[in-house]
């Protein structure tokens, strides 16, 4: 694919839809060749199966004229006729043997007839015997002679002046149980070849070539009509394929099977036509298709390409147009949409800036109008010495809100804190204990700035002052959740919220968005929502205060995320 990086855009779809173009007749070539392959070993497979049905079938059949040439050469009758000198008597085992031979005729289809031989080579016939046929196949190929044939299955017996086909069995008789004796004549079962045509034509379709052969590869039977009258069997090796040649072992013949190939490209010639499809349809397709990404696609990703290489002044001043298709029409409307909302976003991001310094100056003048208020009284009491201490805590209070980051650490906010409380203590001696308890591990965390004292000045003027005279406690602590929250409790046993004003409190709290100009002195709790603002302008929902109150006191909790970002740590 690097190689395709130095040209355009629009030649790598023309190259890329050429490599397609030949990708897809190169799998159609394969696939052509595999597809032929698989159906040659398909056919070779089922030319095997019939192949082995068939030598079966003829196999029974010889076996059958085997055991019937055994039971008449075997029978006490037949050997009483051929070695009788009494013509007499030869008459009377003749009508017994006569009788058995006709049934066994009868019971297979196979049988043209079975006739015995003496040694002198005189004929004894039964049943029904066709002298003519005997004496023509007798003279053409000697059947009738002792020795001329040796026992067992002769091979195609073909008449000059028919288009029949025979075979014969010869079983040389011995005037013993075996052929150690002499013999003293021969059975001769002369067969029908139709039999085996019919297994051959049952086998398989005329397409297929199943022929079997004699021993001298003269046709006995065969399924074409075309190959038994020519009595040309052998198939052309160059127009077949899949030859078989399985041995017949009880007759010594032999099963030859072929098929033409013209049947298999018969049977592939849709594959060939889809193929041409594939040469000839996808080449002027591919071109319009082409063309068509090209003006629809690619033409509008260029000019949006183009656009976002532009600087981000333009790019944030002007909305880009593209024409294309619906998809690019929804890329660059959705870019353009993007770029309204990253305005938006800014604009947003400047407003809630310029409300997160209001909010903290609107803590400011809360906390300078009482801490002078205090220092005034000091002075007409002309405490010095307390009200030295009072402008160096106010001083080091101012110099660490107004001076360094927005961030500070957990650690100087709570130092702050004791600054302030040493205030408190000048204002009201001895009235207030209070506890502030650092966490380990919270020191270094990084927290936004000034914004703890409003939570204690809100417990020190709401809940502990107007219960006075008896005195009151406030506890400050700092802690880690999951190791990723800082959490901040400030607690006092103060004289507590009434519940209509904490419902009230809370619905504000939660409610969002403050006015922009609140007046402190009119709207009780203003510091509780300012630092629940900020929180919430700084960190996002869902960090924020959370605030119950009873008889008992009441708890504000601070909650919000580590900053990952340090903060500016004021020189003490």
């Amino acid at each position: 694919m690097n190689l395709l990086q130095k040209y355009s855009l629009t030649k790598r779809v023309y190259l890329l839809f050429a490599l397609t173009i030949a990708l897809s007749l190169g799998i159609s070539l394969v696939y052509y060749i595999a597809t032929f392959h698989s159906i040659k070993n398909e056919k070779a497979r089922n030319m095997e199966n019939i192949s082995k049905n068939l030598v079966q079938n003829t196999e029974d059949i010889a076996a059958s004229v085997m055991l019937m040439s055994e039971t008449i050469s075997t029978t006490p009758y037949t050997h009483l006729i051929l070695t009788e000198t009494s013509p007499t008597k030869r008459v009377s085992q003749q009508q017994f043997l006569n009788r058995l031979i006709t049934r066994l005729i009868k019971s297979s289809s196979h049988i043209h007839n079975i006739l015995l031989l003496d040694s002198r080579e005189t004929i004894y016939s039964f049943s029904s015997f066709d002298y003519s046929l005997a004496d023509k196949l007798d003279r053409q190929y000697h059947i009738l002679s002792l020795g001329a044939w040796p026992d067992g299955f002769t091979g195609a017996l073909r008449l000059d002046d028919t288009d029949t086909v025979y075979y014969a069995y010869i079983q040389s008789i011995y005037e013993g149980d075996d052929a150690s004796g002499q013999q003293i004549g021969a059975c001769v079962i002369i067969c029908y070849c139709s039999p085996l045509d019919a297994l051959c034509r049952n086998a398989a379709p005329e397409q297929s070539l199943f022929a079997i052969l004699d021993t001298e590869g003269e046709l006995l039977a065969c399924n074409q009509e075309k190959a038994r009258a020519s009595g040309q069997p052998q198939p052309d090796s160059r127009n077949h394929f899949v030859l078989r040649y399985r041995p017949l072992p009880l007759t010594g013949w032999e099963l030859t099977c072929s098929m033409p190939y013209k049947e298999l490209y018969a049977e592939l010639l849709p594959i060939r036509q889809l193929a041409l499809l594939l040469i000839f349809i996808p080449f002027p397709s591919f071109l319009l298709l082409a063309r068509q990404i090209g003006t629809g696609v690619v033409s509008p990703l260029t000019k949006v390409v183009d656009y976002l290489q532009k600087d981000s002044y333009y790019i944030l001043h002007h909305r880009l147009e593209a024409r294309g298709s619906s998809e690019i029409a929804t890329l660059t409307d959705n870019i353009n949409h993007m770029l309204d909302e990253i305005n938006s976003l800014n604009h947003t991001v400047l407003q809630n800036q310029a409300q997160l310094l209001a909010l903290q100056t609107q803590i400011n003048p809360h906390f300078l109008y009482n801490t002078l208020t205090t220092i005034q009284g000091m002075a007409y009491q002309k405490k010095t010495a307390e009200i030295c201490t009072a402008v160096t805590a106010l001083s080091f209070m101012m110099r660490y809100n107004f001076k360094g980051d927005s961030m500070a650490s957990v650690r100087n906010e709570f130092l702050c804190i004791e600054k302030y409380l040493q205030i408190i203590d000048l204002r009201f001696p001895g009235c207030f204990q209070f506890r502030l308890h650092m966490e380990e591990g919270t020191g270094d965390c990084q927290m936004p700035r000034f914004l703890l004292q409003p939570l204690v000045e809100n417990a020190i003027s709401h809940g502990l002052e107007p219960r006075q005279p008896l005195r009151g406690a406030l506890s400050l602590t700092a802690s880690l959740r999951d190791g990723s929250v800082l959490h901040f409790t400030c607690q006092d046993d103060g004289v507590g919220i009434p519940p209509e004003k904490l419902a009230r409190l809370q619905a504000e709290i939660a409610d969002g968005p403050m006015p922009s100009d609140p007046q402190p002195d009119k709207r009780p709790g203003i510091g509780l929502r300012n630092i629940h603002m900020r929180i919430q302008l700084i960190y996002g929902a869902p960090y924020g205060l959370q605030i119950s109150s009873g008889p008992e006191g009441t708890c504000v909790c601070a909650d919000f995320p580590v900053s990952p970002e340090a903060g500016t740590q004021t020189p003490i």
